[in-house]
């Protein structure tokens, strides 16, 4: 699908994204988050793990950061 799409050949821009995210700072090493999703297409596990590292950057920066989601991931993540 989609997803699987972003994560792999969008991994390496969507990776540096979510490691700036506060709230994945917070609980990742924002080097090896960005590392996970350049490298997560080839593999299940990886793949995983940068799917629930996305979808928490965008659960925190809605419920505790109190900010949008509207767009696609690459506006939503990349406005400050």
């Amino acid at each position: 699908g989609r997803g699987v799409v972003l994560i792999s050949r969008g991994g390496g821009g969507a990776g540096r994204l979510v490691a700036a995210q506060p709230g994945v700072a917070e609980v990742a090493r924002p080097d090896r988050v960005a590392a996970l999703f350049r490298h997560a297409g080839g593999e299940k596990h990886r793949g995983f793990a940068a799917w629930h590292l996305l979808f928490y950057a965008l659960w925190h920066r809605r419920h505790i950061e109190g900010r949008r989601v509207e767009g696609d991931v690459f506006e939503v993540l990349g406005e400050r």
